[in-house]
């Protein structure tokens, strides 16, 4: 076989690539230390501080009734009148849009009418039934005990019609003192909001607005324009790429719509069906998870981007010299002087080869930069499409709205200047929150505290609600109607699923009152939505059905096709070359910042589920960190947890140090959204805030050079569940090789040899007789060369299988619940590591070892071929844990909703997310995958009520509903019709430690890199 299979190392961490024996000695060892302390019964607490309040505050309103004439009106009893299209136990699914960001439609899984699931549209031509891990999770923070319920002044709780007057009062009060309002708000894409504000300030005529993201494109927006005086900037098909080139630019975790571009990369990564791959490189500073899944990467300090790129435009142009024949002289000088010699660290054979590809592939190629790059790197990265003729591969008719800009790095320092001289007497901060954001602003939180009427709307309590006078809760997205005009094709629209459950209003409707000068509904909202979308889609589309049909029937769907001509795209603007500059290095140390991967700018720090799933390449959970190269923390004597002390000018901050493989030397890389204060019980105490190093003084916002970083002394834990559950190689070197856990080899080798992956396996052989599944046999298939790692799957796995938050504490000491868990593993240099995902759960083994172990049967198969659980008999031996191969199964050592934050989702307000469908389980039981068996149960009830049989592929577990790769595969392997079968019996299925002979039914496809060499 190749060498993937008989040289290559494989390693998940530094300490085993180096071979410290503490890593065999935890490997040895079932648990990690600590994993079985305190959870004796004599040493739990018998009652927590929450529910001691909760008991206390009962026996009070005991007492105080005691002596009244309250009569027992009885038992709660069911509804009588339940609603037509409402039947107990069969859910019902609404369509409806959670943010204006994406612009994804999502449907909502109801039960008895509380929502419990969120998935994707799949008729939506966005994101085509896929969402991200945030909006899988959110349906938690709908049911977030620390949600605001009703409106405040100066800290006390007041009546709605009060705050409406009184902030109607002070609105009035600055226009007479010819005194400013501010109204501050993150990126609106909402027509319904943008024409509520617009009304506002003709009422208000002294309103401005001031709009702003943590991380915002104003740089990419800037640099469109001035290339081809446009202001929409298309969308681009990578699907249809053969080469896709990203410098620092992270469409499958974090720019641009995640969901979109992981589904349209993902489609070229077919070897099942056929041989169809695309072939992707990457320059970044940062092992990023877009770096991790490149067919070549090149690891590149961020200061040297334009460098690079000047050097690619001279090697394409030297290459075919008609390439440059429009570039001004001046400028055909500039790249003449960046010639390969100028970059460092960059592979000459694999630069050359990218230069060739880019080349033979012209208009079949694209080349895409970070968003938040300068605008001068944004320009050049244009022109590279340009002069390949990548053009057809940019998308037009399905551009980016810019419904409402930003506003720009002058604009918010003037707001501070505003505030402090006393021009601004009102800020209305619309469901931001930018005393955390904008504290990069000199004096930004200051300045606001000045103001004399600050007014927030916010689901939470966070930085800005704790300076303010009023506080304004708002409804939740799956409460409120509304409407996004994000793509310029689409009109998607929002609907309640659920009257709200606290005394909020939306923030519309806010806007309404104050229009009104009184107390509006929420109701009022939908006919301003409906308004808006006769203008705006109706109208333009030309129906010739009624209008209310029109719009019943874009509700039910949730999202409404705008009919536009294909705009063609202006010829490019040569003379913004004139303006480019030298490709100059930054020396010394430099610190670059990065949104994080699952709570974002923070909106959604408060969420555990979130917080609790492990980072797609460091593996750590619960915290942000300062990721650095093996070789910066040798020179600077670093080793994980140490504490530093980062200083940029007169900023300062502490962060711990993770050693990341595949970071570039002297960079230090921060995911912010962490850190905060004044915030919910979930996200207290959780990591660090570096927002305010932040220079708006550069071209490059996120990557300040010229930094010192020193050792504090101190330490701070983080933790990670790489090695948790880890599969025990004391006996054998390179487990994962030896074993095939990892099969993998290159195109140009499958080519050559279809049967690379089993050229070492061996008969396998029972000396009992093979139980036989004559009806249905349930199994799974993921394919490897689809999937990303991006853990999507955990969360859609948690939200339907009840999945409790451990907490860190508990994740430290190898405690977490997760049901899937996307294992990671390196072969190569730790300077420029190669990266393995492999999606782990449990197999559903045939010869499950797991069974034969169980002392009271809890533990066993179906005749359908499912190795189930039966958590009523378990007794918590946990020999079946002890005795899986996978490591896939999780014991509940605590109540850990009751054990969590002080038993922060012990409540009734979180138990309305928990799926009726799947058993809640809670101390001493054993737990694991189950295949999703209530689904199971569903689609064969559905089948025997219509009189047949469950088709082929019509069972999709949440792990697979929600994967945006569609990498995962389920069905019934004995249906020769099934999808799955296809996968079983394909060359390059392979079952995990199949020669142990447990017989998995979980099929794992090979990878295969598109690479020349056959070196993977």
């Amino acid at each position: 076989m190749s060498k993937s299979r008989n040289e290559t190392k494989y390693w998940k961490n530094l300490k085993e690539y180096y071979n410290d024996p503490d890593v065999f000695e935890e490997k040895i060892n079932e648990f990690k230390d600590g994993v079985t302390d305190d959870f004796e019964t004599s040493h739990l607490s018998s009652i927590s501080r929450r529910k001691f309040l909760t008991l206390m505050a009962a026996s009070a309103a005991f007492s105080a009734t005691a002596c009244t004439d309250y009569r027992d009106k009885g038992e709660i009893v069911p509804y009588t009148r339940r609603p037509e299209d409402l039947v107990p136990g069969i859910a019902n699914y609404y369509a409806t849009s959670l943010d204006g960001y994406t612009g994804n439609g999502v449907l909502v899984k109801t039960r008895e009418g509380r929502p419990i699931k969120i998935d994707g549209n799949p008729e939506h031509p966005i994101n085509k039934g896929k969402i991200d891990a945030a909006q899988q999770a959110s349906i938690l923070n709908l049911y977030d005990p620390d949600r605001l319920g009703e409106p405040q002044q100066n800290k006390k709780q007041i009546s709605w019609n009060k705050a409406i007057n009184s902030i109607s009062g002070e609105l009035k009060k600055a226009a007479e003192q010819n005194k400013k309002i501010a109204l501050i708000s993150n990126r609106i894409t909402s027509p319904t909001t943008n024409s509520l504000i617009e009304k506002l300030k003709e009422k208000y005529s002294n309103i401005e607005v001031y709009s702003y993201e943590l991380f915002d494109d104003t740089s990419k927006r800037n640099a469109w324009n001035k290339s081809y005086s446009g202001s929409l900037i298309p969308s681009v098909k990578l699907n249809e790429a053969e080469i896709i080139l990203s410098i620092g630019n992270d469409f499958l975790a974090k720019d641009g719509n995640v969901v979109e571009n992981i589904k349209q990369f993902s489609s070229r990564k077919e070897f099942v069906k056929e041989v169809n791959s695309n072939r992707l490189y990457v320059v970044e500073s940062e092992l990023s998870l877009t770096g991790s899944n490149a067919d070549y990467r090149f690891p590149l300090k961020n200061s040297d981007q334009k460098k690079f790129l000047l050097t690619l435009l001279n090697g394409l142009v030297s290459k075919d010299a008609g390439l440059g024949s429009q570039f001004p002289i001046g400028f055909k000088t500039l790249i003449a002087k960046h010639d390969f010699a100028a970059l460092s660290n960059i592979d000459k054979k694999n630069f050359d080869q990218l230069v060739n590809d880019l080349l033979e592939n012209t208009g079949k190629s694209i080349l895409v930069v970070d968003e938040r790059a300068s605008e001068e790197i944004q320009i050049l990265s244009h022109l590279v499409n340009e002069i390949l003729n990548n053009n057809d591969l940019l998308c037009f008719s399905k551009a980016f709205v810019d419904y409402n800009s930003l506003s720009n790095s002058d604009e918010l320092k003037n707001l501070v200047n505003e505030l402090n001289s006393g021009n601004i007497s009102v800020i209305i901060n619309l469901d931001s929150n930018p005393v955390y954001h904008l504290s990069y602003i000199d004096g930004f939180a200051e300045a606001f505290n000045k103001t004399a009427a600050k007014i927030s709307l916010s689901q939470f309590e966070n930085e800005t609600t704790a300076l303010s006078n009023y506080v304004i809760p708002i409804n939740n997205p799956l409460e409120s109607w509304g409407d996004f005009y994000v793509r310029k094709n689409v009109y998607t629209l929002q609907q309640p699923i659920i009257a709200p459950l606290r005394s909020t209003i939306q923030k519309e409707t806010f806007l309404l009152s104050l229009l009104n000068e009184k107390l509006s509904s929420d109701s009022e909202i939908l006919p301003l939505v409906k308004e808006n979308f006769k203008k705006l889609v109706y109208e333009k589309n030309g129906a010739i059905v009624s209008f209310d049909n029109y719009w019943n029937n874009s509700l039910h769907d949730g999202f409404a096709v705008i009919k536009i001509e294909e705009e063609a795209k202006a010829d490019f603007n040569y003379a913004v070359l004139e303006n480019i500059s030298f490709g100059k290095s930054a020396g010394g140390l430099t610190l670059l910042l990065k949104p994080n991967h699952f709570i974002g700018d923070s909106r959604f720090a408060n969420n555990g589920w979130l917080q609790e799933i492990p980072h797609p390449v460091s593996k750590v959970a619960w915290d942000n960190y300062a990721a650095v190269s093996p070789n910066t923390a040798d020179k600077y004597q670093l080793v994980n947890n140490d504490v530093v002390e980062i200083k940029s000018g007169a900023k300062a901050v502490k962060i711990p140090i993770l050693v990341q493989p595949g970071t570039t030397d002297d960079t230090f890389v921060v995911e912010l959204g962490y850190g905060r204060t004044n915030s919910g019980d979930v996200v207290k105490d959780v990591g660090f805030n570096l927002n305010n190093m932040i220079s708006l003084d550069s071209d490059s916002p996120y990557s300040i050079s010229g930094i010192s970083v020193s050792k504090t002394g101190e330490t701070y834990e983080l933790v990670s569940t790489q090695e948790h559950h880890a599969v025990d190689d004391s006996k054998l070197k390179d487990i994962h090789l030896s074993r095939g856990i990892i099969r993998e080899g290159t195109i140009t080798e499958y080519k050559k040899n279809p049967d690379f992956v089993h050229e070492h396996d061996h008969p396998i052989f029972s000396i009992t007789d093979e139980h036989e599944y004559k009806d249905h046999k349930w199994a799974m298939a993921i394919d490897l060369n689809k999937c990303i790692g991006c853990s999507y799957c955990v969360a859609s796995c948690n939200v339907e299988n009840n999945i409790p938050v451990v907490g860190k504490d508990q994740v430290g000491v190898g405690r977490e619940m997760h049901w899937m868990r996307i294992d990671r593993y390196y072969s190569g240099s730790p300077d420029n590591p190669e990266v393995s995902t492999q999606p782990m759960i449990c197999q559903h083994c045939d010869n499950a070892p797991c069974e034969n172990v169980c002392p009271v049967n809890a533990t066993n198969h179906s005749p359908d071929g499912l190795n189930q659980m039966a958590y009523n008999r378990c007794v918590g031996t946990r020999y079946c844990a002890n005795n899986c191969p996978y490591k896939v199964r999780r014991f509940n050592f605590f109540d850990f909703r009751d054990n969590f934050a002080d038993a922060f989702y012990e409540n009734d307000s979180t138990a309305l997310v928990h799926n009726p469908e799947v058993t809640v389980r809670s101390r001493g039981v054993m737990e694991k995958c189950t295949f999703c068996i209530q689904r199971i149960m569903d689609a064969r009830s559905k089948a025997i009520a219509e009189g047949r049989e469950v088709a082929a592929n019509e069972i999709k577990t949440a792990c697979q509903q929600s994967c945006p790769a569609d990498a995962i595969v389920f069905g019934d392997s004995n249906n020769k019709e099934s999808e799955v079968n296809v996968f079983r019996e394909h060359k390059l299925g392979y079952h995990v430690l199949e020669e142990i002979n447990v017989k998995p039914n979980v099929t794992y496809i090979a990878k295969l890199r598109n690479t020349e060499s056959e070196d993977v």
